[in-house]
């Protein structure tokens, strides 16, 4: 292929709207206002999309210079606004819906709610089996914006099938609203766990889920069966036994469900971009489940070469991403992305869970975010010498500032945890670790005195 045909079958699914594509030329498109290209460029993120700076760049080569300086800047001002926006409807977020039923599902109670949805315990009426039931909660003509980001969730996660991954089953909208409807877990998230060992060094995950059934119940709104503490049976399974702060195998086992998952969802080019422990559950059997994919992105809509643009004031820092700040890899607040993200957040996650204590924390934002992009984290051997020394290692690993520091893929890390599992010896993945140790034997050798 040539490189006119090159550059052809690159363009083909981008051009501007009323402007020729494909075979037109550098001289035409040198033409183009670099006003109408800005235009197109914040269309397409109100759209729900991730257009790409280097390919508007390369595109548009008279434009070149000022597109990778101007709309890094345009991405992080729409993405304040949108934040800004959401916080405001977010506080008006209805307690109640005017319907009991979407579609083939008799809505049963309220389970969660969170940023971009409230989610409901469900039946559906021809199989009667229990679901859960997300919604968007607010009507289409309110939040035409939000509609796309809540459908490409839907679809996102309805192309993810495993295990360990909470599955979607089907999309719709009714009464003015959008839904999708999902298997039903009934367990707890790591989230409700770490809170329990905080509070007490003993706790039973069945007997968890079934205060957590209790404290649901006010919740009901309508007069139907649900499930209740009495249907979750006992089991013998090793999860059922009692969880202590120091339960290192259980904590272990939670890690390889969870990183199984995220394997699965990078081999289908995709990043959870929101691991945390509020968005993994233990069931009842033992089984972890990684849900919410409301901040998922395709890897193929990432960036590589997305600058990272300094703000007056910022020192470069995006304050506006989303997602959960003190699960966040330090690259994310400089706008990059990769799936070093996913494992750095899944890294704080079992720190969090060994230790109850996070990898970072403060009350300021900007605080927070300056520890996170240069502070180094307190290793859990210095806040407990009885965790083991394997696992302190991958934690470390998981959250090594330096995304080359840090497991290159989720399939390296599932490889270490095995490892610890079965008792052999894990290595750190830091180049500062070896060119340290080696710097150690340097300095011995040369400090040790002669022999005559």
């Amino acid at each position: 292929m040539n490189e006119k045909d090159s550059d052809s079958a690159e363009d083909t699914s981008f051009h501007l709207l009323g402007i020729p594509s494909g075979d037109e030329s550098h001289e035409l498109r040198s033409r183009v206002p670099f006003e109408l290209l800005a235009s197109q460029f914040v269309e397409e993120l109100r759209a729900g999309k991730s257009p790409s700076v280097d390919l508007y760049a390369r595109r548009f080569p008279p434009h070149a210079e000022k597109i990778r300086e101007v709309f890094p800047v345009l991405a992080m001002l729409e993405n304040a606004r949108i934040q800004k926006e959401a916080q405001s409807i977010r506080r008006n977020m209805p307690e109640r819906f005017p319907f009991t039923r979407l579609g083939n599902c008799e809505l049963l109670m309220e389970v969660g709610r969170g940023g971009m949805g409230v989610v409901y315990q469900g039946r559906d009426l021809h199989s009667d089996h229990l679901v859960a039931v997300k919604i968007l909660p607010w009507r289409v003509s309110v939040v035409p914006e939000w509609v796309e980001r809540f459908e490409r969730e839907a679809r996102i996660a309805a192309k993810l099938r495993h295990r360990n991954i909470v599955p979607v089953f089907r999309y719709g909208q009714e009464n003015g609203y959008c839904y999708f409807v999902m298997q039903f877990v009934n367990g707890i998230g790591i989230d409700r766990i770490i809170s329990r060992l905080q509070e007490t060094d003993g706790i039973v995950p069945l007997s968890e889920i079934r205060r957590q059934q209790v404290d649901r119940q006010p919740r009901l709104i309508v007069d139907a069966e649900v499930v209740s503490p009495t249907d979750i049976q006992d089991s013998t399974s090793d999860t059922d036994r009692r969880l202590t702060r120091k339960s290192w195998a259980s904590f272990v086992k939670v890690g390889i469900q969870a990183t199984q998952a995220l394997r699965a969802a990078h081999a289908a080019e995709i990043m959870h971009n929101d691991i945390k422990p509020g968005n993994i559950l233990l069931d009842a059997e033992g089984r972890v489940w990684v849900s919410d994919f409301g901040l998922s992105q395709p890897l193929a809509a990432v960036d590589p070469n997305r600058p990272v643009t300094k703000i007056a004031g910022s020192s470069g820092r995006d304050r506006s991403v989303a997602g959960t700040l003190k699960y966040m890899a330090p690259e994310r607040l400089m706008g990059q992305q990769s799936t070093a993200c996913d494992i750095y957040s899944l890294g704080a996650t079992l720190y969090e869970l060994c230790l109850q204590r996070s990898v970072f924390d403060h009350s300021d934002r900007d605080e927070l975010i300056r520890l996170i992009l240069e502070a180094e984290p307190v290793r859990p051997r210095d806040v407990c010498r009885e965790i083991p020394k394997g696992l302190e290692t991958i934690i470390l690993n998981c959250i090594a500032r330096h995304p080359t520091d840090r497991y290159a893929s989720a399939d390296a890390l599932l490889a270490d945890l095995l490892k610890h599992a079965k008792g052999q010896s894990v290595s750190s993945t830091s180049r500062s670790s070896f060119s340290g140790f080696f710097r150690a034997i340097g300095n011995k050798l040369r400090t040790r005195p002669k022999l005559d």
